[in-house]
């Protein structure tokens, strides 16, 4: 399906997927994966899709930054990665 023609969450999974693939082309060619900056990557992506890129973030062995307003939606990450937030101009590990 034309990517015009997809839901916002199926156009931001179409993006992802091509983030993910240039950095496994990545690693492939230079031998390490890219240091990933996703910002806001989990919006708009229902659980499903939520979970599914988490795995394979993992599975990268790449340095990856998420960021998000919202924590709730990356509580499927507990245990796997460290979370902060920034709070009247200070980092603040959870």
């Amino acid at each position: 399906m034309p990517a015009a023609l997809c839901s916002t969450g199926e156009q931001k999974a179409l993006l992802i997927g091509i983030t993910l693939a240039s950095a496994r082309i990545t690693e492939s060619v230079f031998g390490a994966a890219p240091l990933l900056l996703l910002d806001e990557v989990v919006a708009h992506l229902d659980s499903e899709r939520r979970l599914s890129l988490f795995d394979e973030l993992a599975t990268l062995g790449a340095q990856v930054w998420l960021t998000g307003t919202d924590r709730l939606l990356f509580d499927d990450l507990d245990g796997r990665a460290r979370a902060y937030r920034v709070e009247n101009n200070n980092v603040i590990e959870e």
